[in-house]
């Protein structure tokens, strides 16, 4: 097409790569990146459930997440606080399965 094509980020004016868009670019990490981190997260949340035979609704997005399910020795926490000797300013795991 011989058209002289810019190749930084439309949003923040960066050099573009694919590694800047899916998870470098400071403005899409404000909203874009934290909406796709979360339904990743409740899409492994729902699977795990459902392998575990936890009770679960028919579709993922409308199955309501318990901060703690137990289902005999197994125990799965959802968006709880680790806890750390150290100081740690992201100390919350999306989902944590203890056995």
């Amino acid at each position: 097409m011989k058209k002289e094509i810019e190749s930084k980020c439309r949003l923040c004016k960066q050099h573009e790569t694919i590694a800047h868009l899916t998870s470098g670019c400071p403005i899409l990490a404000k909203n874009e990146y934290l909406m796709r981190h979360g339904k990743v997260c409740t899409h492994l949340y729902y699977s795990i459930c459902k392998a575990l035979g936890i009770e679960t609704t028919d579709k993922r997005y409308t199955h309501m997440r318990k901060p703690v399910y137990e289902e005999g020795a197994v125990t799965v926490l959802w968006n709880q606080a680790v806890h750390t000797d150290g100081e740690v300013t992201a100390n919350r795991a999306d989902i944590i399965i203890r056995n």
